[in-house]
């Protein structure tokens, strides 16, 4: 039988969508190892930036907290200079009223001594000693403000520590190298997503596409056998009507579709008839043959096409009863 344009049309559309989302399908699962392995990576930068972030903290802190007893030390060696300062300055202003007092009662007695007040001097001359003693004590006290000063400083020069933010900035380096490598797989693998999404929703409209042109082979392929087992009934019904043309020994010669036909009713009583046609023979079988079983009652229960498949039969009632077939 002739073949049909628009059952070969929707074949070959079928075919080439099937082959369409195939390839779609295996872009998408390629990106979608490259987005699984990018995601991984993007990860383990993100494992590392989070290590990095850590130590420039630890590094921060220390630092701070560095700074934090530096200051601490001065400020408590500044405590003592401004203390100690603002007593030396009272003290001195005391010692130089004392210096002025004890210049003033020695010159009292040398006035008296020389003015003939002989009893006078050595009054003025006490009192300009215990002067002296009072100055000399807060010139000592002074000077043992100014030494504890100047220990204070020794002090906190000694035991204030000496901070480099050299592992602060070593740490912070490394920070912003894994931030940049980590925002640079971040990139590539949303790059990756997107492509993979579009490959995804690429297959999957090539997917409805492949079934419902699948639906419409289906279709017209039901339709095209219908019509076809319509078209054979009638042309057995013919066959059935002309069986009686030639009697050649257990076989009857008769036509089909315009060939000859070999007609062969069966001995094994179930009443049914063997037709052969299309075939190399002059009779119509041998190679290449087509067949058809008809049953007492005029039924068809089998038929193939010459020149067809075993398999591709158009009508098998034997396939829908489950019945084991066999090939002829």
């Amino acid at each position: 039988m002739s073949r049909n344009p628009e059952l070969d049309r929707l074949k070959a559309e079928q075919q080439s969508l099937f082959e369409q989302k195939q390839a779609a399908f295996q872009r998408f699962k390629d990106l979608q190892e490259r987005t699984n392995i990018a995601h991984d990576a993007m990860q383990s930068a993100w494992d590392e930036r989070v290590r990095a972030r850590e130590c420039m903290n630890r590094e921060f802190e220390a630092r701070q907290s560095a700074y934090a007893h530096r200051d601490s030390v001065w400020e408590e060696y500044g405590r003592i200079r401004d203390y100690n300062n603002s007593r030396i300055e009272s003290l001195r202003c005391e010692a130089d009223a004392e210096h002025r007092a004890m210049q003033e009662c020695f010159e009292q007695a040398s006035n008296a001594y020389q003015y003939g007040e002989k009893s006078e001097a050595p009054y003025y001359s006490q009192q300009g000693h215990e002067h002296k003693d009072r100055r000399d004590a807060l010139n000592a006290e002074i000077s043992e403000l100014v030494r504890e000063i100047k220990q204070a400083k020794a002090n906190a020069e000694a035991s204030a520590p000496k901070i480099s933010s050299y592992a602060f900035d070593s740490a912070k380096s490394a920070f912003e190298s894994a931030k940049a490598r980590h925002e640079s797989a971040q990139t590539e693998f949303r790059a990756l997503k997107a492509q993979c999404d579009s490959a995804k929703a690429e297959f999957d409209c090539l997917q409805a596409q492949f079934k419902q042109a699948q639906a419409a082979f289906h279709r017209k392929l039901e339709e095209v056998k219908s019509e076809r087992s319509a078209t054979k009934q009638r042309a057995v019904d013919k066959v059935n009507m002309a069986l009686v043309h030639e009697k050649r020994g257990a076989f009857y010669l008769g036509s089909i579709f315009g060939q000859d036909a070999k007609i062969r009713p069966r001995n094994d009583g179930s009443g049914k008839t063997d037709v052969f046609f299309g075939g190399l023979s002059a009779t119509g079988d041998g190679v290449g043959h087509g067949h058809a079983v008809i049953d007492r009652d005029g039924n068809v229960t089998y038929l193939r096409d010459a020149w067809q498949d075993h398999e591709d039969y158009l009508i098998d009632d034997r396939k829908k009863r489950g019945v084991n077939t066999h090939k002829i």
